[in-house]
């Protein structure tokens, strides 16, 4: 403050502390150089938190939009490409056709793309597929290329595939997984051992096929007595319920036998509430096929493959609705 003062050299206040004249001007020079920061350092710090507060709250909104926009692309993804064409504004004065078709998840060849109009010739051949389809539902895309080659149209199987799937047609064939297993609130592990079965009416099995005819399926049950390979009753119907599971079950009770173990999958039809309640009933312990058990209903699925290919032939005449076996 001497120095500042002026009342007295810098010398003079060198020798009066003992210090170096060179070190009391650079003490003179730095505090009049930060002489403003003393009275404003409380302002600055208080200018600066609020600065600090502004931004974090910029980057919060900053955040939320982004999210916001990340679940609007989620959300119009699902919309159909023609819904989203109408929401690009050509004319907008600020965003850019560009920037709109990023906002939407929308690429621009896509928001362009005019569909070319279909061929006569194809129309044609279409009108054909559908014919040939009418009298024939079973049919895949390997058999309508051989109907339409048979009437004068060469037409490749992939092109026949593409145009069935446009025009949402499938052939009518057994699906894969037949067997859906229900939902019981009780589960009976596999009590069935081939080797062990040694008398009749020890274990009864049951099972269900499907013989396919020109027009859809037929569904047959049938119960064998896995020691003599007897088959104790059958029932044959056009629908997957349980009834007919349950008249397949009390025809082969009124035979007058009642088995120590019924076996069966665990199809919907034979773990329903009636059915396992039935053979409760009559005291019959339950056994149901479980995951790489494959040969313990073996000696019923022979008697599907005689059915099938022997009795059936496994091909629907229009003249024949049943199979002459039946």
């Amino acid at each position: 403050m001497e120095a500042i003062s002026g009342r007295k050299t810098i010398q003079e206040i060198a020798a009066d502390h003992a210090i170096h004249p060179i070190q009391v001007s650079q003490w003179k020079r730095q505090l009049l150089e930060g002489a403003s920061e003393l009275f404003t350092r409380g302002r600055q710090t208080k200018d600066k938190e609020d600065g600090q507060a502004k931004e974090a709250e910029l980057f919060q909104q900053i955040g939320r939009l982004q999210m916001e926009l990340e679940w609007l692309k989620k959300s119009l993804s699902c919309s159909d490409a023609r819904e989203l064409r109408k929401l690009v504004d050509h004319d907008h004065p600020e965003l850019s056709v560009s920037r709109q078709c990023a906002l939407l998840g929308l690429p621009r060849s896509t928001l362009y793309y005019r569909p070319t109009p279909v061929r006569e010739s194809t129309l044609r051949i279409m009108a054909r597929i559908d014919a040939l389809y009418l009298e024939d539902p079973c049919s895949c895309s390997r058999r309508m290329a051989g109907y339409l080659a048979r009437d004068g149209i060469p037409i490749s199987r992939d092109r026949v595939r593409n145009l069935m799937r446009r025009m949402g047609l499938r052939a009518i064939y057994q699906k894969p997984r037949t067997t859906i297993p229900g939902e019981p609130s009780e589960r009976y592990p596999c009590l069935v051992d081939l080797r062990l079965v040694t008398a009749v009416d020890q274990v009864w099995a049951t099972d269900i096929m499907y013989i396919p005819l020109q027009k859809g399926f037929l569904y047959l049950v049938a119960i064998v007595d896995l020691f003599s390979r007897n088959v104790l009753s059958w029932k044959l119907t056009n629908s997957l319920d349980t009834e007919f599971c349950l008249d397949a079950l009390e025809r082969a009770l009124g035979g007058g036998g009642k088995p120590g173990i019924f076996h069966s999958d665990q199809s919907c039809q034979f773990t329903s509430t009636d059915f396992v309640g039935r053979l409760r009933d009559e005291k019959i312990r339950i056994s149901w096929s479980g995951r790489r058990r494959c040969y313990d209903n073996i000696l019923v699925e022979r008697l599907w493959r005689t059915v099938k290919y022997v009795a059936a032939g496994f091909s629907a005449k229009p003249s024949r609705g049943v199979p002459a076996c039946l």
